[in-house]
């Protein structure tokens, strides 16, 4: 028997797990992606991603892409308008494209989590952010980088207030 191989036959890929090859921010987070859109003929991207205490992105939402969190250490608050979660180790998240969003570590660990995201626009974000050697206060340029990426930035980082009301279970 004959096993041809058709056009969109792909490769079997292991990607195992590491600490090298990581693309880290000038305020420490980092992320390694461990499956590309080119790997999955644009269907998604899967990366390892890291951040220090009390880190947590600006609120934004995403074009194109759903996000899927799969925490594996640390603690997050998430944010949305119309819901706020807490989630730790083995907890799944889903953020649906179009949903502005945002998470924040608050405890004293750093955080951990899988990040998929599909179709997998986003993935190219962080590499833009470094190759650019930008720094947290070049908000411009941010924000520009984020538009490549295929999102919006809509509104400011959680405050330690809001994070403490999220921590009670309080909608913010």
């Amino acid at each position: 028997m004959t096993v041809s191989k058709s056009n969109d036959a792909r490769d079997l890929l292991v990607d195992a797990e590491t600490d090298e090859g990581f693309t880290t921010t000038s305020w420490g987070e980092t992320s390694r992606t461990r499956l590309s859109p080119d790997h999955t003929q644009g269907a998604l991207a899967i990366m390892d991603y890291r951040a220090p205490p009390g880190f947590g992105p600006p609120r934004h939402f995403h074009h194109k892409d759903d996000e899927i969190f799969l925490i594996q250490s640390g603690d997050i608050v998430l944010w949305t308008p119309t819901a706020c979660r807490t989630a730790g180790p083995g907890d799944v998240i889903l953020l649906p494209k179009l949903m502005p969003h945002t998470w924040r570590a608050y405890s004293d660990a750093p955080v951990r989590f899988q990040v998929t995201v599909a179709p997998g626009e986003f993935e190219t974000f962080f590499g833009r952010i470094v190759a650019r050697n930008l720094t947290i206060t070049d908000v411009e340029a941010l924000i520009e980088c984020a538009n490549e990426a295929g999102m919006d930035i809509v509104g400011p980082p959680l405050t330690d207030d809001e994070v403490a009301a999220i921590v009670r279970g309080e909608t913010v």
